[in-house]
């Protein structure tokens, strides 16, 4: 499957709503409500409170520029340099399906968006996930990437835990080897020869499994895996767990064997 990107992407030179803006829900249709998975708090009262937040996480960030609500820093991740556009809506003024329906206007335009209570941040270059999971991690937020359309995903086969993944994987001669990340996500190496194409911390690994809480937070893991705009994804999923290969070959041999779905995608497409 190839990532696309709705004819949104217009919309990408919408202003944000700033507190001093009166909400109009855009051509008068109904709210995209805040999604669920958002945390209500922290919530703060302007976006430098934001950018304090970022430093007592280690991130240093310099403002660019300013405007009511609203401020673009610039931090350094990992080497690079990312600017982040925060967003702060008053929540005396605004209600949370009110700062959700503006955070829909720009995952709609193909925006990756970090967000909690009442504010938001949009962190450039958006096509690089690890940057905006860095940030999300930092102040207490959530990833919410483009809403990329998707496969149907069968409802079965659910996993209790990734060991009975990685085992279902080994039956299927595709996990060898365990190496434990978290509860809920492991790495499972493979005699099948490595694939080069793959440009992460896990490339000497074969596959990496991970279940989910539910149905959006895999949907919302596919779809930043959709966003990346460097490296390659081959993702096997169904029911309540996703397994990213290296190699697309031996990703489609798994999609049969396991009743899942296999979803792909190359940079730039």
């Amino acid at each position: 499957m190839k990532r696309t990107v709705s004819a949104l992407a217009a919309l990408l030179a919408l202003p944000a709503l700033t507190g001093c803006d009166r909400f109009e829900p855009r051509g008068g249709k109904s709210l995209d409500p805040m999604p669920a998975d958002v945390p209500v708090t922290p919530q703060y009262t302007s976006p430098d409170e934001v950018v304090a937040a970022l430093e007592r996480a280690g991130i240093p960030c310099e403002v660019l520029r300013r405007r009511t609500g609203a401020l673009g820093c610039e931090a350094q991740i990992s080497g690079a340099t990312v600017e982040n556009r925060i967003q702060v809506l008053n929540p005396e003024e605004f209600s949370r399906d009110e700062v959700g329906d503006s955070i829909a206007a720009w995952r709609n335009s193909g925006t990756t968006v970090v967000a909690a209570g009442n504010w938001f941040i949009r962190v450039l270059p958006n096509g690089t996930p690890a940057h905006s999971i860095k940030i999300a991690e930092a102040v207490g937020a959530v990833v919410l990437p483009p809403p990329y359309p998707l496969p149907d995903i069968p409802s079965t086969p659910a996993h209790r835990s990734a060991d009975a993944l990685a085992d279902a994987l080994h039956k299927a001669g595709s996990c060898t080897d365990r190496e434990r990340w978290s509860a809920r996500e492991l790495l499972c190496g493979s005699r099948a020869a490595e694939s080069k194409t793959c440009d992460t911390s896990w490339a000497d690994h074969h596959a990496l499994l991970l279940l989910h809480d539910n149905a959006a937070a895999r949907d919302d893991h596919i779809r930043l895996l959709l966003s990346n705009d460097h490296t390659p994804a081959a993702v096997v999923t169904a029911a309540n767990w996703t397994i990213q290969f290296c190699d697309p070959a031996t990703a489609r041999a798994t999609a049969d064997t396991l009743g899942g779905v296999l979803i792909t995608h190359e940079p730039g497409t």
